[in-house]
């Protein structure tokens, strides 16, 4: 039954109050997590992405490493194919 001065219906707004501030808080809490989660997002990124070009320069300096390995492996065999005549100098 309602209350004769309508304080029933102060009642109800009061509730509906309360319950939108609890909502807003909720609101409030997730947006500091997720918040959160995206610095830490955005630290792992950088990390990986350093991680990633550290990796490509290693990787480009091998690559050179193994170009310069070559080029002189190859010098030396033409070296050693002019010492022994080449092949076509052995018989088949």
């Amino acid at each position: 039954m309602a209350e004769p001065h309508g304080n029933g219906k102060r009642d109800d707004h009061e509730e509906r109050i309360a319950r939108l501030e609890a909502a807003r808080k909720e609101m409030e809490d997730a947006l500091i997590v997720m918040a959160h989660l995206e610095t830490r997002s955005s630290a792992r990124i950088k990390e990986h992405a350093e991680f990633i070009a550290r990796h490509e320069e290693f990787v480009a300096y091998h690559e050179q490493i193994i170009r310069e390995i070559d080029d002189k492996l190859n010098a030396l065999i033409a070296v050693v194919s002019k010492m022994q005549g080449g092949i076509e100098s052995h018989p088949s």
